[in-house]
């Protein structure tokens, strides 16, 4: 069933309380109450509208995979077996809002909550965790400046990379492109922590391989209008082309492109999530970080195994294969809640859970995993991965490479 097309007074007259739990879906506060002490609570603060609803909804799928995986076996806490039910909550991608149904998810009984769609909205969180002295599993952030903010003492937990090596083999690569040889690098990014963390580092990373930072562009987070940002970034006539920023904001940066037939040799973006969707054949050739793929089967878990049984998964529940990513990162959370509660005396053994969760050293089908001081695992890296025949394959590094890299990008066009 899919919970984002139902309210919940339709849901609850449509299956019940009982079916509801049967499903694992937890839609009100009335079926958390009447929870059975075998299952375990789960809240996901996510993102189902506004700006970062794209990510929300992949995010979401992931998790309802992955809780339907983990209640057929069920997970072993202190002797007994559990499930997990779960409530959907909109933090309508606001930041604030996100801390408030946080806190009130922490009161209403949850075992655990997942929040945060993005680093922005996960800082938010920190002190929330911190405050309650409650462990809480990032949905999908990875800024290290924002992580920071916890280092030493961390309660809020992502299984995603750090972002400052998000780029570096992304830098490997193109400075190996041939035919032709790229060097000058222009970026345009949101004057937020994601752009700080970005062009802090980014010079010095540029010139190990022998590139130029040529000229950076901020915006504020709120602009929709970049035709004037691009045509500073197009007077530097750069080779690469680097859309530091979320997929809103590269939907509209690369529409604006396309009108003015602005196209580098190599264009870069920071997430693919939806971006075929929205620009269409336009973004074969265009280059975006990933942190998973379903051919990458390197780990597994005892719930849902490899990679590609995930791939396989959510195949069989949405009739479409992951577009990225972002849905096994959300399964991901799930996973690790699972593996680090599955130590613990019992579902509300809280500081078994912490103790769990920072001394956590294994692997899930989607990465292995350790955190370190600051809450961010370190076992886990960004491959490269090129848009192909409207699918994002991975062309770097060399042992994970599906494809060639198509060189430069098609219809390249410096002005």
């Amino acid at each position: 069933m899919k919970q984002d097309k139902l309210d919940r007074r339709d849901a609850m007259k449509m299956l019940g309380a009982g079916a509801l739990a049967a499903t694992g879906i937890l839609s009100t506060k009335s079926v958390l109450a009447q929870s059975s002490s075998d299952v375990l609570k789960v809240t996901s603060v996510v993102s189902r509208s506004g700006f970062y609803a794209q990510y929300g909804l992949e995010l979401t799928r992931g998790l309802e995979v992955a809780v339907e995986a983990v209640n057929k076996k069920g997970i072993n806490v202190g002797g007994k077996k559990y499930t997990i039910q779960y409530e959907l909550v909109d933090d309508k991608s606001d930041a604030s809002t996100a801390a408030r149904l946080s806190e009130r998810a922490h009161s209403d009984g949850a075992n655990m909550v997942i929040a945060g769609v993005g680093s922005l909205i996960g800082k938010s969180i920190i002190p929330v965790s911190q405050r309650l002295r409650t462990p809480m599993i990032a949905q999908w952030a990875q800024l290290d400046n924002v992580f920071t903010a916890q280092k030493g003492n961390p309660y809020f937990f992502s299984g995603m990379p750090p972002f400052s090596g998000c780029y570096d083999t992304t830098w490997e690569q193109v400075a190996k492109l041939d035919k032709p040889k790229v060097r000058k690098v222009v970026m345009i990014s949101p004057n937020d922590e994601l752009g700080a963390l970005v062009n802090r580092g980014l010079p010095d990373k540029l010139k190990e391989r022998n590139l130029e930072l040529a000229h950076v562009e901020f915006f504020p987070p709120a602009t929709q209008d970049f035709g004037a940002a691009i045509e500073r970034c197009a007077r530097h006539k750069p080779d690469i082309f680097l859309l530091n920023c979320y997929t809103p904001q590269i939907l509209a940066i690369f529409k604006q492109m396309q009108s003015v037939r602005f196209f580098p040799s190599v264009i870069v973006v920071e997430a693919p999530t939806h971006l075929v969707e929205g620009i269409g054949k336009d973004m074969d050739g265009v280059y975006a970080p990933s942190f998973w793929s379903a051919d990458v089967n390197e780990t597994k878990d005892d719930f849902i195994g490899t990679s590609r049984d995930f791939a396989s998964l959510y195949k069989a529940k949405f009739n479409a294969d992951p577009p990225d990513f972002v849905a096994a990162c959300g399964a991901n959370n799930i996973m690790l809640y699972a593996q680090a509660v599955a130590q613990t005396k019992s579902p509300t053994d809280t500081s078994g859970l912490l103790n769990a969760l920072r001394k956590f050293e294994g692997e899930t089908f989607f990465s292995p995993v350790k955190f370190n001081d600051s809450g961010m695992n370190v076992r886990t890296t960004a491959h490269l991965g090129q848009f192909q025949s409207g699918k994002l394959v991975l062309v770097a590094p060399d042992k994970v490479r599906q494809a060639q890299p198509v060189h430069p990008y098609p219809g390249s066009v410096k002005s």
